[in-house]
C-alpha cells in the first residue's frame, strides 16, 4: 500500500540504454525495448520512485519511508539516458539518479576505448534541462579514475573538484557520489566522507536497508538481456 512504512530500498544500476555499441560492453546495454519493459513492470507492481537525497536522509535518521520504493541510478550520464530511458520514466511518472564524469560532460566516454567506439554523454544544457524536470544528478568522479588507485591527497582533491563543478553547473549541492568502477575501501570512504560526500553507492549486490553505512550502499546490477521477471525476482527475492 502506498501508505505503508518501508525499511528497504532496492537501488537499480544501469548504464546505457541502447541496442548498439561495442560487443565487450553488451552486458551494460540495456535495450529501449527492455527498458520501457522494465518500467511498465514497476509500475505494474506497484512501486514508486525515490529520489537518492529523500532515502539518503531517510537512512540517516534511520526513519522508514512511504510506499514501495525504488530508486533508479544511471552511471555515467550517457546522451541516450535523454533519448531512450526519459520517455519511459516519465510515462510512469518515474524519476532517476544520474551519476556525472564531472570533466567529460558533453564530450564522449573515453573509458570503453578500450572496447570500440566511445560513445556521447550529455551536455550541460540537456543535463540542466533534466535537473529542472526532476531528475537527480551525482557526482562520478572527475574523469573516471579508481579511487583505490589514487594516494589521499588526489583523492580528496578529486572529490572536492567534481562536486564544485557539478554544483556549479546544477546551483545546487551535489553531496551524492557513485565509486567509479565500484571499486572503495574503508580508507577511500573516509575521504570522501571527509569532502563532504554524504552518502555514495557500490557495485556491492543486495538491497538497501536501514543501518547500511551511507558510504557504502549497495546496489542491483541490471544487465543486459534481465528479463522484466527476473527484474522483479531480484527486487523481492523468495523467503
Amino acid at each position: 500500500m502506498a501508505d505503508t512504512p518501508t525499511d528497504s530500498v532496492p537501488i537499480l544500476m544501469y548504464h546505457r540504454i541502447a541496442t548498439d555499441g561495442p560487443p565487450g560492453l553488451k552486458r551494460w546495454r540495456v535495450t529501449p525495448e527492455l527498458f520501457d519493459a522494465h518500467m511498465e513492470t514497476l509500475h505494474r507492481a506497484g512501486y514508486q520512485t525515490i529520489a537518492f537525497a529523500e532515502w539518503a536522509d531517510a537512512l540517516a535518521e534511520r526513519h522508514p519511508v512511504q510506499g514501495k520504493r525504488v530508486l533508479l541510478t544511471f552511471d555515467d550520464g550517457y546522451s541516450d539516458f535523454l533519448s531512450a530511458a526519459i520517455p519511459p520514466l516519465r510515462r510512469h511518472d518515474f524519476s532517476a539518479t544520474v551519476f556525472l564524469v564531472a570533466e567529460r560532460i558533453g564530450q564522449t566516454a573515453l573509458w570503453d576505448a578500450d572496447y570500440g567506439d566511445c560513445a556521447p554523454l550529455m551536455s550541460w544544457e540537456e543535463i540542466k534541462s533534466l535537473h529542472e524536470t526532476g531528475i537527480e544528478f551525482g557526482a562520478h568522479s572527475c574523469i573516471r579514475k579508481k579511487m583505490t588507485e589514487m594516494e589521499s591527497t588526489e583523492l580528496a582533491e578529486d572529490t572536492r573538484r567534481t562536486r564544485a563543478i557539478l554544483e556549479e553547473g546544477l546551483g545546487v549541492p551535489v553531496p551524492t557520489l557513485a565509486y567509479p568502477y565500484g571499486e572503495q575501501n574503508e580508507a577511500v570512504r573516509r575521504a570522501v566522507g571527509e569532502a563532504g560526500t554524504k552518502a555514495a553507492v557500490t557495485i556491492e549486490s543486495g538491497i538497501s536497508k536501514l543501518g547500511d553505512d551511507l558510504l557504502r550502499l549497495p546496489r542491483i546490477e541490471i544487465a543486459d538481456g534481465c528479463t522484466p521477471e527476473q527484474l522483479i525476482s531480484l527486487l523481492e527475492p523468495a523467503g
